[in-house]
């Protein structure tokens, strides 16, 4: 069927999105018709540290997030919170803390400059501290397992074989590659915070810049539906750059991202293609990949040129890159409406730091991601290292692995919260008690 076979196209790395758009014209098998509508059920895009505005006390602050275990049975998430919850009890964590910070609009004067708003404008409020939850993840496997049983898909999750094989109507996709003579400047704009704008947006698009470029030597675009003039459909920039094309460009990567439930907003089915290469991963996410602008036009981290938006993040562990970009930082999922008079709000593209599948197999069972000494409010820059290396720099957000044996989290935990682990590890009792709930953990029957 030939919006399958567009589908297919577009995962090996040949960019053909724009046809994606005509194939909504067509008869449409009745297994994939979910995918294709699923535009129509997308949540808005929120922003998870809600930047823009002032919490004060009516920010809740839970010890443990379950958001990574959204749409999965409430026995399930039952079970592991109460298998987290009580490992941090029996060492006696304390909560951690972190700073937080808003953005204030320096004036409400209606005639205000654009430079003035978040995110090309950083004006940071101290609010309040806040507690640094426990984001509890499920490994790949049973991520798989659930999302592959009829019961799962029958409330709307995806498995990664059908979702990548098929990506529908709701997905990301990044491209970076070599601009050619032929290449022009793609008419589109950089990634942005999660649901944010970018006020100075003249900056990039073409007909309002034309004496200036900025993908073609940033050699890296984040897609979002555009309806170029008063076009119907949807047109796709990446036509600008003739890939494939002799005097085009060469695509060096393209990665594409589609939930895996699209109330989940942790995790992402990926496809990450390299060359001649491509692999296919269960991505878990972590915080957002941008923040307020820090360059006139581009950011150097030594490497080349990265968008003036992006927070970096660094991971002396495991940073897989092509040239000067990050693998580990991924397009969040848009809806990709068929025609103009079906846009949806927020959809302007953004990015998201993301653990890949590296992460979950190794011996690590807890990652924390921690604020390096360059790092500003709004402005941050990331350090990400497991829970047990020693460090003072202060933490911005932890994720853990549900199903991890008992010995190894008490001491993970108990490292991450400077707390006594022995107590635990030395009590026959207690650790006959983890053990028992580690086991209805790891042994729930998620695929029946």
């Amino acid at each position: 069927m030939l919006h399958k076979w567009f589908s297919r196209l577009a995962i090996v790395g040949v960019s053909l999105v724009g046809l994606l758009s005509a194939a909504f014209l067509l008869v449409e098998d009745p297994q994939d018709r979910d995918a294709d509508l699923a535009y129509k059920r997308l949540p808005p895009t929120l922003d998870p540290e809600r930047r823009a505005e002032q919490l004060g006390d009516t920010w809740r602050d839970d010890p443990l997030d379950l958001t990574a275990l959204a749409g999965m049975p409430d026995a399930y998430r039952s079970l592991v919170a109460e298998y987290v919850q009580t490992v941090c009890n029996e060492i006696e964590a304390q909560p951690l803390k972190r700073r937080r910070y808003y953005h204030e609009d320096r004036s409400m004067d209606p005639k205000r400059q654009p430079c003035d708003l978040f995110p090309d404008d950083a004006n940071p409020i101290y609010d309040r501290e806040i507690v640094v939850p426990l984001n509890v993840l499920s490994r790949p496997e049973i991520v798989s397992r659930w999302s592959g049983s009829s019961v799962a898909q029958a409330i709307g999750w995806r498995s990664m074989h059908g979702a990548l094989e098929h990506i529908g109507s709701v997905y990301g996709r990044t491209l970076i590659f070599e601009p050619g003579k032929l290449s022009k400047e793609p008419n589109s704009l950089p990634a942005v915070p999660l649901a944010s704008k970018i006020p100075s947006a003249g900056d990039y698009v073409r007909e309002f810049s034309s004496n200036m470029s900025f993908f073609l030597p940033l050699q890296k675009v984040v897609f979002d539906p555009f309806f170029e003039g008063t076009s119907s459909t949807f047109s796709h920039c990446s036509d600008d750059l003739h890939l494939g094309e002799e005097g085009g460009a060469k695509l060096l990567g393209e990665l594409t991202t589609v939930p895996a439930y699209l109330t989940n907003t942790r995790l992402l089915w990926v496809s990450c293609g390299n060359g001649n290469s491509s692999r296919q991963y269960l991505a878990y996410v972590l915080v957002d990949g941008n923040g307020a602008k820090r360059a006139k036009r581009f950011q150097n981290l030594g490497m080349g040129n990265v968008s003036p938006y992006v927070r970096p993040l660094t991971c002396e562990l495991h940073q897989p890159r092509i040239k000067q970009h990050d693998l580990l930082l991924l397009p969040n999922p848009l809806g990709w409406v068929p025609r103009r008079a079906k846009e949806i709000n927020n959809q302007e593209s953004s990015e998201v730091w993301c653990l890949d599948d590296w992460f979950p197999a190794q011996k690590d069972a807890c990652w924390v991601i921690r604020e390096t000494a360059e790092s500003k409010p709004l402005q941050e820059s990331f350090l990400l290292m497991p829970a047990n290396e020693k460090s003072d720099l202060p933490v911005f957000f932890v994720a853990l692995f549900a199903e991890t044996e008992p010995a190894q989290l008490v001491k993970e935990l108990a490292a991450l919260y400077s707390a006594p682990a022995d107590k635990a590890l030395n009590s026959p009792e207690t650790m006959e008690r983890l053990n028992l709930l580690y086991k209805k953990v790891r042994d729930f029957p998620v695929s029946e």
